[in-house]
């Protein structure tokens, strides 16, 4: 399963839309587990925005597993970053 949430916007947008995207996807553990930490991670990061800053943020991962063994390999890549200048 793989998973992906992106938005552009002021800080509290960005966070409620990536909330609800991440909301939609429902994975296998422990890639559940790891896509609900890093969510809350980012959600925590917005709030140290100031008030009407602009951001990008954009999140995936992905999770393969061995059919042999068991075991799952998880990928995982997260980029938050700043707009400043951003004009309405």
């Amino acid at each position: 399963m793989s998973w992906n949430v992106s938005a552009i916007g002021r800080a509290a947008g960005v966070a409620d839309r990536i909330a609800a995207e991440a909301a939609r996807y429902t994975c296998m553990e422990p890639e559940d587990t790891i896509k609900k930490g890093v969510v809350a991670a980012i959600l925590g990061a917005l709030t140290a925005f100031p008030a009407g800053a602009a951001v990008r943020v954009e999140a995936s991962g992905s999770q393969s597993g061995s059919a042999i063994d068991g075991k799952a390999a998880n990928s995982l890549v997260v980029k938050i970053e700043p707009l400043w200048g951003f004009i309405d």
